[in-house]
Order: C-alpha cells, then structure tokens, then sequence
C-alpha cells in the first residue's frame, strides 16, 4: 500500500470515527452561540460540513440545547451540509440549518447583528400572514447557512427567542488546525490548501 493510500485509508477511518462520534455529541447536547466557536468542534458532525463545503470560511453549529430540544440528525454530501433540532412543542425538524456555498437572498433583508465577526451578515425573510415558518439567511465568504424554524415569531414567541440563540459560528481555520494536529492531514480548502479538481 502506498503512503497516498496509507494515508487516504486513515482519513476515512477517522471521518467514520467523527460521524459516529457526532451522534452522541448531539445526542448529548454538546453543542455552541451565534457568533462563538463550537466547542470540540473538530470531534463532531460540524467537521464534515467543513468537508462538504470546503469553501465555507464558517461553519454553523448550535450552543447547548434549552430543555425540550434534541439533535435530530443530518445529511451530508458533497456541496451540502444540513442538521436539524427537534422540539417537544414544535415536532421534528423545528429547525433546519444547511450549509452550502450560496443562497438566494433577494427576498430577504439585511439584519444587525451584534458583535458579528468581521464578513458575516444575516438577513432575514418577511413574515407574512401565511407564513408558518420562519428563513434566515447568514452570508460569508465561501458560503451561505440558511436557518429554517417550522414556526414564527408571531405563532410562538418563547419558542422563536431560544431557537433564534442557539445557532453559533465556527472559523474553518479550528477545523484545519484541528485535523494537522490529531491526523496529520490536510483539511484542503478555506484557510487551507486549495481542493484539488
């Protein structure tokens, strides 16, 4: 086996112990804040969104999850990262974050955001009386976090101000640190090597 394969072989092996490890750091909830860096970050699922969207310069992540929110699960591929909560009151999927390298944002408008790091705005999409969900958007070089809640603000207040404080940031530049240091890889992309292809 060549040193390419050795290594290749060892990078898999270590992004299935990361995704079985996710499970129980959702499931735990060891989650982050909006605009704070995940806790542990490069042990958990939030990793492999950095995989999947190598030019994102941010990952999302959630802060440590209120009484009767849970991690409900994720999807990953190539070009798409998304994990969503569930809620005793709101039901599964209450809210959906997804990774990508871009969104449509024309709908929607510009939000302040306090204490944001430099390069990261929010924009959100107008109620209106049919809405029964709420869209945020959060923009950043290399990519885009859409924010799906299955509820509104105007339906159910309490529950829209916790869900609206507990999606957090994470710099890629942790992820690449973190993958040099436990594996001896390269984290290619953002604050990285460039992706070959």
């Amino acid at each position: 086996m060549t040193t390419s394969s050795t290594r290749a072989a060892a990078a898999r092996a270590w992004v299935v112990a990361v995704m079985v490890g996710a499970v129980v750091l959702g499931a735990t909830g060891d989650l982050p804040h909006q605009l704070a860096a995940c806790k542990n970050s490069h042990r958990s699922i939030f990793l492999l969104e950095a995989q999947a969207v190598p030019s994102a310069t941010f990952i999302p992540c959630a802060l440590p999850l209120p009484p009767g929110w849970s991690y409900g699960g994720s999807n990953v591929r190539s070009g798409l990262a998304r994990f969503w909560l569930d809620s005793d009151r709101a039901g599964s999927h209450a809210a959906e974050v997804t990774l990508a390298q871009s969104c449509d944002v024309s709908r929607a408008r510009r939000t302040r955001l306090q204490a944001a790091p430099p390069g990261l705005r929010r924009y959100d999409e107008p109620a209106t009386r049919q809405s029964h969900s709420s869209t945020a958007f959060f923009l950043f070089r290399g990519g885009c976090v859409t924010y799906r809640l299955s509820f509104t603000q105007q339906a159910a207040p309490a529950l829209f101000h916790e869900a609206d404080r507990f999606l957090g940031f994470t710099p890629r530049s942790i992820y690449v640190r973190g993958v040099r240091h436990d594996s001896g890889l390269t984290l290619c992309g953002a604050d990285a090597p460039p992706c070959p292809g």
